[in-house]
């Protein structure tokens, strides 16, 4: 998957086993698939790592990944979705994230002219069927693919209409795949998809403002971010508040109160963030992310707010995960770069886990609901996977007993020691100086580092890495142990010291170097150390002489590393140029194209049988050579990173490789094939596993033990006495109680007593006024009754009235409408005599006009046929007269006669043609008029048809306003039925809705009434059986109490027995006396019995106290209520006589209308229903009064019934509750007289009871 091959080979196969790094560069870098695998970019790979099981699984980039842009997961999480660029059209390659196959390649048509160079942003529908991907300048397109089929759907413009803006984000809607939004540099579009046609709906203002993230809060929700940390709400595509994320504790979601006019239209407010020069926080709203619970955004530097759903409208803030600042401030560097911006956030499937990507290379997580999590303001985030380096890997050290390699990072100061075999880190130590170069003893407990003020010889603890020896060697940038590691090597400039790792002598100094030293190799016996500089030269050192054995050099190409074979005589070396070199005896034995001359290669390794070759270069890759080299390289070629490899290692067993690059990423690579190319793998040797502690660490950590298990049995012991002493307060409280509770019940029986007599005053009270009401009811009906009999006579002699009046408005109308109708149809006929008789002259114009127009069309053609005619003659008879003269002069034979003649004819044919081309010109005079005269007559024809479609349309208005005219009278006649009907049904409904007001009032009022008993009588219920449960708990605690203290009489007693067994040994009697006497202690008792009884009588008070207080206020809010029955009352009658006054305002207003509508009607001239009619209709309408009367009556008596039989029940219910009430009373009553009447068990029954 990894490899490509040059040449089908049996070579050592290189699987990648781990992999760390992250690409920074690309925007929305990690994704969960589950709640332990994540996906994220590295190298020329997408990574699914299971941080739960520590595996991983690669997708492979095309060109090392440098063309990637996007990696999107779908939201089922079947489908990755990988986002490149290619040399035409950006591609996208979706695959499945468990077969790892691809599932399609989805590109834009190439029939098309596109002109998109990449995709800036995509995203998924939340169905996962579509992908919405927007490409980037010049096109600025918004493209709809379907996954399944991978066709092109849909596309629309993305940036504004007017061409301004730039697009960063867009976010399908959660819900509804037919939206979604586009964000970025003035641009804030949302977007809707109807027949595959996307329109802009909603917000549409065009500002200045940069729209940095987006995401969808709900169905219509969206919330958007800007650079300036301004927060905006939009519902359904409309504006509705804008936040500052500076200070926002809660954000309430329908708080318009913030958004004024002018903040509608633009974003720049008086709270905007003014940004100093120089700062370095941002203040960009980045990575936008809802989840179930609510919503998070990264604000400032390596800050991620999070806010929790309240209610659906209202957000409040949970917490602020603060991402660790680790930027190291250099004293050469003046503003170093900022490493915690905030790139993306997401949360894992079960919504506990928050993970978070910034501009450093390491992933940053924190539980949401967990231990690590608390509620302070600031919750500081920890790794997530495996620590890396913040930029170049500098170097790489391998030990050969133990399964760790050591890498150091040149920007972030650190050094990591790994377990390659368990993928495990096992150290990470920071330092203050930058470090240059590391090497690790064989033994793994040491270690060779080259800082930039000197080189220091360290020693590997169990958690800390200790200074043994300093070095003057300043940026020492090559170290290396011998494979015994007795000694050590260290480039010093141009110059290889080696020293002793024993004594940290200085053993040997090579010298020979002009450039800098670019690799070391020891031999297997530790006797030759060859070495290769920038300069080009490789040379080999006899480490014992210290003098140089053997060198080559070539100028034109610096080698860059050097491998020694077993022999110690042979070395491969690699350079600049591409070329691998095989040196020996000073000379060059084979020489070996890998890469083009432009390509350079890294570094080389070598395995212990000199069976395999390794070499890095063009920019990542690693080269697996076969060896001995031939003429033509044979190789496979693995590419997982995408930046120059600085260092590479081999372990000692030869089963694992392990590469770091400039870019901060380091592989674990696993080797295949290697049976018979490796050392042979003895099992019984296993690697070693030591590990160095001091002794001061050591005592330490023993002595903490100690503390906390002294600690532990001090904390056993202060928690039984505690629980002693409990005892102790807890039975002096017992008996206070018990005392309370007597007094308490004796007070409920007296209160149950009163309330029960003043329960049966007031509902004879309520029976009283029940039949009062009732005759005051019928009393008023009755009045009503006659009041409008009265009003019902008075508006039919009104009527009566009125219809008089009405029959003679109808008759002066007809008469005027006759005349209207008389002067109408003599204007009619007015007009279309003056038009028929205008048509007519026209008409005869027109002939006319014809005739002329012929007779000079005939005049025309005579007189060019004459003129035509005249003119055939003269030239006829002119040439005879010609051919004449010419044939006399022939004759003749004079020439001078003849030329005169030939000038006299030349005159004669030039007047010919002068008057030829008079005719011509008369005759195109003639065609002028002629195509004149045609224009007048097509003009007159035009003018004619115009002026019949005058007189058509004049007809056909004449003809509709007469149809509207009898739609008129048609909807007259339907309105006056329509009124008199509205008049018939008005006057009983208007009596119908007083009586039932009335009623309705009434009823209102007595339900208001037994309410307030009701819920009275419901709060001392409850205000009893609380003191109940309270009295039932003393009884309990007394009953307990008792039994403690006769427990205490028993040990007492039983003391006693056993100090009258010393009856006869008196010193033996008075001690025990004595012990007793300090063990139950008489005056300590008589002390807390004394301040029993004044805690008791203190008790007794408050309680007195209190119910006095409870009385006081239940009287005054029994008056108040009464208060407030009578002022509702008052309240009631107001309000019915403004009701009164406005149906009597209603009234008035709609004889005002009638008799409008009416003189309209004698206006219009319809007429109205005849008196004998209208007679009728009154009395149909008296007869169904009197009906509807009857009616009502018998509804009111059912809801008198109704009323009767509810107040029945209540009442019995209320009988019901208080019956209940005085049996729990009397229970609870002889319950305490049983309690208190109870004779305590005597001694030997207590003695007996303890016994068993």
């Amino acid at each position: 998957m990894f490899a490509k091959s040059r040449e089908n080979t049996n070579l050592a196969v290189l699987q990648p086993k781990l992999y760390i790094g992250l690409e920074t560069r690309i925007s929305n870098n990690i994704h969960f698939l589950n709640d332990d695998e994540v996906v994220y970019p590295a190298g020329s790979v997408v990574v699914l790592h299971n941080f739960h099981v520590k595996k991983q699984k690669f997708i492979k980039l095309t060109d090392k990944g440098r063309n990637l842009t996007h990696v999107k997961v779908s939201p089922n999480k079947k489908t990755i979705a990988v986002v490149e660029n290619t040399d035409k059209l950006p591609m996208v390659t979706l695959w499945c994230p468990v077969q790892f196959k691809k599932k399609k390649t989805l590109t834009l048509p190439s029939e098309k002219d596109i002109i998109a160079h990449r995709f800036v942003t995509v995203d998924f529908t939340f169905d996962s069927k579509y992908l919405v991907c927007v490409t980037g300048e010049p096109d600025w397109t918004m493209y709809c693919f379907k996954c399944d089929k991978g066709r092109l759907e849909s596309f629309a413009r993305a940036i504004n209409l007017n061409g301004t803006g730039t697009v960063r984000q867009v976010a399908c809607n959660p819900q509804d795949v037919n939206q979604l939004v586009l964000c970025g540099d003035s641009v804030l579009r949302c977007l809707g998809c109807q027949d595959y046609t996307w329109r802009q709906f909603g917000y549409n203002k065009f500002d200045n403002t940069v729209y940095t993230s987006c995401c969808w809060l709900s169905q219509d929700r969206l919330i958007v971010g800007s650079d300036r940390g301004k927060i905006m709400v939009l519902e359904t595509g409309e504006l509705k508040a804008v936040f500052n994320a500076m200070d926002l504790p809660i954000i309430n979601m329908k708080q318009e109160d913030e958004m004024e006019e002018t903040s509608q239209t633009s974003l720049h407010s008086a709270h905007s963030i003014e940004i100093i020069e120089g700062d370095t926080q941002n203040y960009e709203i980045r990575g936008l992310v809802n989840f179930g619970r609510g919503f998070a955004f990264g604000f400032m530097n390596g800050k991620v707010h999070l806010y929790e759903k309240e209610t659906p409208n209202k957000y409040k803030k949970r917490g602020v995960y603060v991402v660790p600042d680790r930027t190291i401030k250099r004293e050469y560097e003046e503003m170093p770069k900022v490493l915690t911006t905030i790139n993306t956030i997401v949360f894992n499937p079960s919504e506990d886990r928050l993970l978070v990507s910034c501009s450093e290379m390491q992933l940053w997580t924190s539980r949401l609901y967990g231990n690590d999590s608390s509620m302070l303001n600031e919750i500081t985030m920890r790794n997530f996977g495996y620590p890396m380096h913040l930029g170049p890997v500098g170097s790489v050290a391998i030990c050969r007993w133990k399964p760790i390699a050591m890498t150091s990072g040149t920007r972030d100061r650190s050094i990591k020691i790994w377990n390659y075999e368990t993928d495990e880190v096992e150290l990470i130590h920071t330092f203050e100086d930058d470090i240059s170069s590391v090497a690790l003893h064989p033994t793994g407990l040491y270690a060779v580092i080259g800082f930039s003020d000197k080189l220091r010889y360290m020693t590997i603890m169990i958690d800390d890495m200790l200074m043994t020896k300093e070095f003057n060697i300043r940026s020492c940038r090559m170290t290396s142990f011998s494979r015994l590691g007795h000694l050590f090597a260290a480039a010093n400039a141009n110059v290889i010291q080696i020293y002793s790792s024993i004594t940290f002598e200085l053993m040997y100094i090579l010298k020979g170097h002009i450039g800098k030293i670019q690799g070391m190799s020891w031999s297997h016996d530790d006797n030759i150390l060859a070495s290769c500089g920038s300069e080009g030269a490789v040379y080999g050192w006899d480490v014992s002489t210290a003098s140089r054995i053997s060198e080559v050099v070539i100028k034109s190409n610096p080698f860059t590393g050097v491998a020694l074979l077993k022999d110690g005589k042979s070395m491969y070396a690699i350079g600049h140029d591409g070329h691998v070199r095989e040196l020996g005896n000073s000379n060059i034995q084979r020489d070996v194209v890998l890469t083009p001359p432009s390509v350079v290669l890294d570094d080389i390794a070598l395995s212990q049988l000199d069976t395999m070759l390794f070499v890095t270069g063009n920019s990542g890759s690693v080269y697996v050579i076969k060896v001995p080299l031939l003429e033509k390289a044979e190789y496979v070629e693995y590419a997982m990173h995408n930046s120059p490899i600085t260092k590479m290692c081999l372990s000692l067993d030869d089963r694992y490789l392990i590469s770091a690059t400039d870019g901060g990423h380091i592989c674990f690579w696993k080797l295949m094939n290697i049976e018979d190319k490796s050392v042979p793998f003895d099992a019984d040797v296993k690697s070693s596993s030591e590990i160095l502690i001091s002794r001061q660490i050591l005592e330490d950590k023993m002595d903490t033990i100690k503390n906390l298990q002294l600690r532990m049995r001090e904390l056993e012991t202060e928690h039984s006495f505690q629980m002693r002493q409990n005892d102790a307060l807890y039975s002096s409280k017992i008996k206070d109680i018990h005392s309370e509770y007597c007094t308490a019940i004796e007070e409920l029986k007296s209160k149950n007593e009163q309330m029960e007599s003043d329960h049966l005053q007031e509902t004879n009270n309520l029976i009283v006024q029940i039949n009062k009401i009732k005759s005051e009811h019928e009393v008023f009906v009755q009045k009503l009754e006659n009041s409008y009999n009265e009003k019902l006579i008075y508006e039919y002699n009104k009527f009566h009235r009125f219809e008089s009046k009405m029959e003679n408005l109808a008759k002066e109308q007809e008469q005027r409408y006759e005349l209207l109708k008389e002067s109408k149809q003599e204007t009619e006929e007015s007009l279309t005599a003056e038009h028929l008789q205008k048509l007519k002259d026209m008409e005869v114009q027109i002939e006319q006009l014809v005739e002329q127009m012929q007779q000079m069309e005939k005049e025309h053609e005579i007189i060019v046929q004459q003129v035509e005619d005249d003119a055939d003659r003269e030239i006829y008879e002119l040439k005879e007269a010609h051919e004449k003269e010419l044939r006399d002069e022939q004759d003749l034979n004079v020439p001078s006669v003849l030329k005169k003649k030939f000038l006299a004819a030349q005159k004669e044919t030039n007047d010919l043609r002068q008057k030829v081309v008079t005719l011509d010109n008369e005759h195109m005079k003639f065609k002028a008029t002629i195509l004149s005269l045609d224009k007048e007559i097509l003009d007159m024809k035009k003018e004619m048809q115009e002026r019949d479609q005058t007189i058509e349309e004049k007809e056909k208005r004449i003809f509709q306003l007469k149809s509207k005219n009898q739609e008129l009278e048609k909807f007259k006649f339907i309105l006056d039925f329509k009124i008199n009907e509205l008049k018939s049904i008005i006057e009983p409904k208007e009596k119908l809705i007083q009586e039932q007001l009335i009623q309705i009032n009434e009823m209102v009022r007595e339900l208001e009434n037994l309410q307030k008993i009701i819920l009275n009588l419901d709060v001392q219920l409850a205000e009893l059986r609380d003191k109940l449960i309270v009295s039932n708990t003393e009884v309990k605690k007394e009953i307990d109490k008792n039994a403690r203290m006769k427990k205490a009489l028993q040990n007492i007693r039983i003391d006693i027995h056993h100090a009258s067994s010393f009856i006869q040994n008196v010193p033996k009697l008075k001690q025990a006396v004595k012990d007793m006497y300090h063990k139950y202690n008489a005056d300590k008792d008589f002390e807390i019995t004394q301040a029993e009884d004044t805690e008791a009588r203190s008790e007794f008070l408050r309680q007195r106290d209190f119910l006095e207080r409870t009385v006081s206020t239940l009287h005054y809010q029994a008056t108040k209520n009464a208060n407030l029955l009578s002022y509702d009352k008052v309240r009631l009658v107001d309000e019915n006589s403004c009701l009164l006054d406005e149906t009597n305002l209603l009234r008035k207003n709609l004889r005002e209308a009638t008799e409008q509508t009416k003189k309209l009607h004698a206006l219009v001239g319809l007429s109205y229903i005849s008196p004998k009619m209208a007679q009728k209709k009154v009395n149909l309408a008296t007869d169904t009064n009197t009906e509807i009367h009857n009616r009502y009556k018998t509804k009111l008596q059912e809801n008198e019934r109704a009323i009767t039989a509810l107040k029945e029940e209540n009442n019995r219910l209320i009988n019901k509750i208080a019956q209940a009430s005085i049996e729990e009373m009397q229970n609870l009553s002889e319950h305490a007289v049983e309690i208190s009447t109870q004779d305590p068990p005597s001694f030997h029954d207590d003695h007996d009871l303890d016994m068993e």
